[in-house]
């Protein structure tokens, strides 16, 4: 009996919520005015309020009108404790046909897989108001020109009369004044002089109070910068309102970027072009206020707006105080450092993790240089970044992910590790450093050869007896003998076949085929000949620090240019070449943060890459 009435319970709970939920969608349909002279503007709006998905929204049969204008389309989104819904109104421009009494059917909208309809509306089309009295007349053309207005701008808000001058155009009028007077488009910085590295946040506003079609035409570059996007061109979603010069307008935001500057001096932050589809109402009566015009009258002009460029101050870092191993970081940071665990094998991977957090150029930071103990194997490093793009600077955490081995076991200690770092806002170098870590290695489980050669304390050695007990290594000597055997009948007194499509050179007296080595920079090679391919400077410079790294087995993550000077000339590597190899990961650095751009510029630099990889290859 108690398990029926829970159920019973359930269902009116179920049935209450999917009320309310129901309850909290409407779809309503509206008629402005809806007792209307012949040639007087009607404005029908079907609205959906607090839809969770909007499917689609039909609207009635309008045969008894003509349709000047619409459907224009409102949307809103809102979210509240994680539930969005969404606002959505179309509204069109009617002019009755004739005088009557009419009634517009529901309209039907599907929402969230569910049909809703919406209520009638009865209209009445009487005589021409405007054959009345002048003050008549104004307020028949006032609500023409409010009915009118809304379809072309669904922001659009009756107020004095005196503010439909922004849509009409009148004869002899220069569009492009009017549109300055109305719509600007601005560039605003949240300051106008930074140091390198430091965060410069830029926004571009379009400021309007009419209606039209905007695309970013001219999109800045941001030459010199390192770029975070926050909103991307053309992407701009709502508005504000704000008062300009005393007038009150929409604001959109077009672009909006944080600019992390990349070398010191005056550096323009470009202007911006915005073409604009402007619908005006073209108007040449003489009529004063009174706005009874015709539906053909609305025309659609296209004006460009543009920014004013603005030149910001970069100071440079300054030398004084500057930390031995500083590697540009500018912010607020500190460094922490750990073990996976303090005990390992000599069988294991160990791996260190060491996280940078705060804020600031988050997003350029590298690894602090750490200092390694004889006997360190280290591999690759893994980068994880954890941060928030949306706050100026950047916010968050860095964590560089350092696997690495030990062949002999002992006890090991990790030095303490110094970041040091720019603090724009005392503007003073500042350092952080982790605790050293201790850790022990201890000998692992894997079998060598060695071990098996040493002699048991007391007991004579004996190769028979160790044979006898390893009888795999018998095996192995005998499969060793006869694979050289057959490799030695294969080439004994043998031709080596020449293809003909493929360079030959002369060896030991023979003429044989002559492969040459692989192609250090074929993924870059690659990249130069696709149209699409955006990450050419990313590409070529992995594939010119792989082969650095290989070719002079120097661990990735310690490879700059200082450290690849002193294994290059070590190597006996002359000096010209070592200077042109340190300016060439210099130049591809430097293009790692300026905007991509295809031009003979990438021919050029894979040129000068490939010189110098074959160069070394000798």
């Amino acid at each position: 009996m108690n398990l029926f009435f829970t159920k019973i319970f359930y269902c009116i709970i179920f049935i209450c919520l999917g009320l309310n939920v129901f309850g909290q969608t409407k779809f309503t349909a509206t008629a402005t005015p809806n007792n209307a002279g012949k040639d007087e503007y009607i404005t029908l709006s079907l609205t959906v309020a607090n839809g969770t998905h909007v499917q689609k929204i039909t609207p009635p049969p309008l045969n008894d009108f003509n349709v000047v204008s619409g459907p224009s389309t409102t949307t809103e989104q809102n979210t509240i404790n994680g539930e969005t819904s969404e606002y959505i109104s179309l509204s069109y421009v009617l002019l009755p046909k004739k005088l009557g009494s009419y009634k517009i059917s529901p309209a039907t909208a599907e929402i969230d897989g569910h049909i809703f309809k919406s209520n009638s509306i009865n209209i009445v089309v009487s005589k021409n108001k405007s054959a009345g009295s002048t003050s008549s007349q104004r307020s028949s053309g006032a609500a023409s020109m409010q009915s009118l207005l809304s379809g072309l701008d669904p922001f659009f808000e009756p107020q004095a009369q005196t503010t439909f001058s922004d849509y009409i155009l009148r004869k002899g009028e220069n569009i492009q004044k009017k549109v300055n007077d109305n719509m600007q488009l601005r560039l605003q910085l949240n300051k106008n002089s930074c140091y390198v590295g430091e965060a410069l946040l830029a926004t571009y506003k379009l400021y309007t109070r009419l209606k039209s079609e905007s695309n970013l035409s001219k999109n800045p570059s941001f030459n010199g910068f390192s770029v975070i996007e926050m909103v991307q061109p053309n992407d701009a979603l709502g508005f504000t309102n704000e008062k300009l010069n005393g007038k009150s307008y929409n604001v959109y935001i077009i672009r909006k970027a944080q600019l992390y500057p990349l070398q010191a001096g005056p550096i323009e932050v470009e202007s911006a072009t915005l073409d604009n589809k402007i619908s005006f109402v073209k108007y040449s009566g003489t009529n004063g206020d009174n706005y009874n015009i015709d539906p053909n009258a609305l025309i659609t002009e296209t004006v460009a707006l543009n920014t004013k460029p603005i030149i910001i101050n970069v100071k440079p870092l300054p030398e004084a105080g500057k930390p031995e191993g500083f590697k540009g970081a500018v912010g607020n940071f500190t460094i922490d450092a750990v073990l996976q665990k303090d005990n390992f094998t000599t069988d294991e991977t160990a791996k260190l993790f060491v996280t940078i957090a705060g804020e600031g150029n988050m997003h350029l930071l590298t690894l602090p240089e750490l200092k390694w103990q004889a006997g360190f194997e280290v591999f690759d490093t893994k980068i994880t970044d954890n941060t928030d793009n949306k706050t100026v600077p950047i916010s968050g955490s860095k964590t560089f992910e350092i696997p690495f081995s030990i062949s002999k076991e002992g006890s090991y200690t990790i030095p303490s590790i110094n970041f040091s770092y720019f603090d724009p806002k005392t503007k003073s170098y500042k350092s952080s450093n982790t605790k050293s870590i201790a850790f022990n290695i201890s000998k692992g489980k894997k079998y060598t050869a060695a071990a098996g050669l040493k002699n048991t304390p007391g007991k004579k050695f004996s190769m028979f007896e160790y044979l006898l007990n390893n009888k795999g290594v018998i095996l192995l000597f005998i499969a060793g003998f006869l694979i050289a055997l057959f490799i030695f009948w294969m080439t004994k007194e043998r031709k080596i076949p020449v293809n003909k499509n493929v360079p030959v050179k002369e060896v030991d007296g023979q003429m044989v085929n002559y492969y040459p080595p692989q192609n250090p920079l074929n993924r870059t090679e690659d990249c130069l000949f696709k149209n699409e391919c955006i990450s050419f400077y990313s590409i070529l410079n992995d594939e010119v620090k792989t082969f650095l790294s290989k070719k002079f087995n120097i661990p990735s993550e310690n490879l700059n240019t200082k450290s690849l000077a002193i294994v290059m000339d070590k190597a006996g590597i002359g000096n010209d070449l070592i200077l042109q190899t340190q300016k060439l990961i210099k130049e591809i650095e430097w293009q790692l943060y300026t905007p991509f751009e295809r031009n003979e510029e990438l021919n050029t630099m894979y040129t000068k890459a490939q010189t110098i990889v074959q160069l070394l290859l000798k």
